[in-house]
């Protein structure tokens, strides 16, 4: 009998043209064109987060040439590896992320999230076998040279396609995804600046160690200049400062190259005048930038018409948080991908007096920060020694006497994967990047791994599958199971992707609520989710209360109402076994339990305070579920429980206007107009800068018929802040009771700008113009929106006004600082 009765003859084996050779040709060129492609890859008109569609791609790339690759093991005679122990460290780092997951108490936020963020530990796996596959695939300069050359063609792409939506307007080339210039095929505008970065970098370690030709040096310099263009406009303060010091220490080194640096008898090094002038040049404008960047980065936006503001907490901010989730738990964290728990939990009450008082940050100042915070000193220490581990390779191979007489090719590979890597890596320290960029630190680590391994000897471990067929089963049992755990892995994430897709379209283009309600339950088939669950919570909370403006029920209605109440109660409860650490979840039920009449029973009254409860103690900063509370309690005839909620949602938030006006209808109601003016105006001389108070009295004198005194408190708050829609609002009312038509139209046209989706203002506009207002019957909630200056899209929180705070840090300098955060009218 033969010896292998699993693998053919070796004399067969070297001619199969069908065999190994084939197999890893086709999934090293996926690999490539997985990798290349992915700072432009994107879907046309699929509404989901770029990111996950990024993700979903490399997944279904990353997977086919692993199988790819692991089918073709069984066609070798023997198989070869290493292990090096960077790759090893960062398998490390993802299991203990594993397991901090595991006991979070919210597995799937932990391990796959909304949209698999860079926080999950689904996103980790993802970029430790793309660190695994790199390092087997990076072993032959072809198929690195290969990947530059598509990765060339993307940035180039990138960087045309940018300019021309800059010169042309943010409508062309959008293909209905992108709305503003500000939106990119890469990710965030601030990952566009990260990028460009790199592609400086990158484009100055070139230079000095090829000889271009003319046409060469011409594309080099238009690569450059775009980059740097684009830097200016995002005006990222950080990358300008991690730039010009690489770019001043490539200068240096180009500067001593030919003297000290020189070996002894070594010929004199080649230098390329094209190198001393485009490194001089970045290191000028990037340091010009560092010093003046507040002043040009406000004109250079002005010219492009382009204002990006990233926001995050601040160095300070995170430390304290982490200092909070370790009194808890400081050895596993929070748990991954939930630092926006933490945040709710444990941050400064300081923010409720600025514009970020609702905004729940998913992540620190830096990846590397959070992940101290979410996978505690384990994690976060056992990342930081994989970082080390890298930078002792980069020490070993830069230093090594074998790697610039192997070949020069190879030396230039890992000089710009090595420092390309470095500052990609430097970037996760002081912010958090998106996709794009941490899978591009994870390659270039991979590739630097690769050139460590061609370069620097090391004893591999031999598999001879041909004499010992044991090794053979064991070999085909571990293909068995890559394949499986692969295809397993993607068709969950492709269900998680379908359902976000679903929910997008559901949110976008839905004709009827039963639509939408019904595009909702596909995508909670699809992937069990609460926030699926609670949308559909929500649509019926909106059916009850059209229900209950009705003056005079049916019996149907009644029973319509009764049947929705029911359904809308089990889907909130639903949505809190999904997920038990979302406050909102709880609110939603209590919001439920608070439609109905508490006279009926004491049960309905401790199930909508308990719900309450229970969600402030998840988010026990936050005045909003207070408020919310109050206005239910104020629906049934429950004063004393509002003015109680109330008093303490304006003790966290003392400019909540929502708890103010609130407050100022229930005295109205109970006729306690003239002693809450009095009130008033004692707060006002402790607190004379607070717009809100201002208001609020301007509301009461509405009442108490002090119309012109009403039209001064107002104007005041307005002065105060003029972005005060809400005080515009009711201003406008007291014009149009004075007769003043014209006045009163010129305000709600401004409150009109913040508050475009208010199909109410906009009746009420129509109707002014028409002669036809009779008039509005104040309710229990303002009337507007105060104007958007915070909004949060994924990870990303962008501010329309820079933070008035130390507990937020602004990211870029291309927002004017305002006086007061008070915009004027002509801007």
């Amino acid at each position: 009998m033969e010896e292998n009765i699993f693998l053919p003859k070796q004399a067969n084996l070297n001619k199969d043209d069908v065999g190994s050779n084939w197999l890893q040709t086709m999934a090293r060129f996926i690999f490539i064109l997985t990798i290349g492609l992915l700072p432009i890859f994107f879907i046309p008109n699929v509404y989901i987060a770029l990111g996950f569609t990024k993700t979903y791609f490399v997944i279904v790339g990353i997977f086919a040439a692993l199988i790819l690759f692991g089918v073709s093991i069984l066609r070798r005679t023997e198989v070869r590896f290493s292990l090096p122990a960077t790759l090893v460290l960062f398998w490390l780092f993802v299991l203990i992320s594993l397991a901090s997951a595991l006991l979070s108490g919210d597995r799937t936020d932990a391990i796959y999230g909304n949209i698999l963020e860079v926080h999950t530990v689904g996103f980790f796996v993802l970029l430790g076998v793309i660190l695994t596959i790199t390092i087997v695939f990076g072993e032959k300069m072809s198929a690195i040279a290969r990947l530059f050359i598509v990765s060339i063609f993307s940035t180039l792409a990138l960087l045309a396609s940018h300019l021309i939506r800059l010169m042309a307007g943010p409508d062309v080339l959008s293909f209905g995804l992108f709305t503003s210039s500000a939106d990119s095929w890469l990710g965030s505008f601030n990952d566009l600046a990260i990028y460009a970065g790199m592609v400086i970098l990158v484009t100055l370690l070139v230079v000095q160690r090829i000889n271009l030709t003319t046409l060469a040096k011409s594309l080099a310099s238009a690569v450059l200049f775009l980059s740097l263009l684009f830097l200016a406009i995002v005006n990222f303060s950080v990358v300008w400062l991690i730039v010009g010091l690489f770019s001043l220490f490539i200068l240096l080194y180009l500067l001593s190259k030919d003297t000290w640096l020189r070996r002894e008898n070594e010929s004199s090094h080649f230098v390329p005048k094209a190198a001393f002038f485009m490194t001089g040049a970045v290191v000028v404008v990037s340091f010009v930038f560092i010093i003046g960047g507040s002043y040009l980065g406000v004109k250079i936006n002005n010219l492009s018409n382009i204002n990006y503001l990233e926001v995050r907490p601040s160095v300070g901010a995170t430390v304290d948080i982490i200092g909070s989730v370790y009194s808890q738990d400081a050895f596993l964290g929070v748990g991954p991908n939930r630092f926006d728990d933490a945040w709710r939990l444990h941050r400064d009450p300081v923010i409720n007096q600025t514009n970020f008082w609702n905004t729940d940050f998913a992540a620190g100042n830096g990846f590397v920060p959070t992940l101290f915070a979410t996978t505690g000193v384990a994690g976060g220490m056992a990342f930081v020694i994989f970082l080390l581990s890298f930078l002792y390779i980069g020490y070993r191979l830069f230093f090594s006497p074998n790697l610039e007489k192997l070949d020069r090719n190879w030396f230039t590979v890992g000089l710009v994967t090595f420092f390309t890597a470095i500052y990609l890596w430097l970037m996760t320290i002081v912010y958090v990047p998106g996709v794009v960029i941490m899978i591009l630190a994870i390659v270039m680590t991979g590739l630097t791994l690769s050139v460590y391994k061609v370069s620097v000897p090391n004893k591999d471990i031999v598999i001879d599958v041909v004499n010992k067929r044991r090794y053979g089963v064991v070999l085909m049992v571990l293909v068995l199971v890559v394949i499986v755990v692969s295809s397993s892995l993607l068709f969950k994430v492709t269900k998680q992707y379908l359902a976000q897709v679903n929910y997008a379209d559901a949110v976008r283009s839905a004709e009827s609520i039963g639509q939408m309600d019904a595009m909702l339950q596909h995508s909670q088939d699809l992937f069990a989710q609460d926030l699926f669950v609670a949308e559909r919570a929500k649509l019926r909370l909106g059916e009850l209360y059209r229900l209950l403006a009705i003056p005079e029920p049916t019996e149907e209605d009644i029973q319509v109402f009764q049947g929705t109440l029911v359904e809308g109660i089990n889907m909130a409860e639903q949505a809190i076994l999904l997920d038990s650490t979302n406050p909102v979840n709880y609110a939603l039920l209590g919001s439920f339990y608070g439609l109905l009449d508490p006279s009926e029973t004491e049960e309905l009254v401790k199930r909508r305070d308990g719900s309450f409860k229970q969600a402030q103690s998840l988010d026990p900063i936050n005045p909003s579920y207070s408020v919310l509370w109050a206005q239910l309690a104020a629906r049934q005839g429950d004063y004393n429980t509002a003015r109680q909620q109330l008093g303490d949602a304006i003790q966290l938030k003392n400019n909540y206007t929502e708890a103010l006006f609130l407050l100022s209808q229930i005295d109205i109601l109970e006729k306690k107009t003239d002693n809450a003016i009095a009130v008033t105006k004692s707060i006002i001389n402790i607190e004379p800068y607070n717009p809100t108070r201002y208001f609020q009295l301007g509301v009461l004198l509405t009442t108490a018929g002090e119309a012109e005194k009403a039209a001064e408190a107002f104007k005041q708050a307005i002065a105060l802040d003029n972005n005060y829609a809400n005080a515009r609002y009711f201003l406008a009312l007291n014009y149009l009771d004075a007769g003043r038509k014209d006045e009163a139209l010129e305000q709600l046209r401004i409150v009109e700008i913040t508050n475009q989706d208010n199909s109410e203002l906009k009746a009420m506009i129509k109707s002014i113009e028409a002669g036809e207002f009779e008039g509005v019957t104040p309710g229990f909630t303002v009337p507007v929106n105060d104007g958007k200056v915070v909004e949060t899209q994924g990870e990303v929180t962008t501010a329309s006004e820079v933070p008035e705070t130390d507990l937020v840090t602004p990211l870029n300098q291309t927002v004017e600082p305002t006086e007061g955060g008070v915009v004027s009218e002509t801007e």
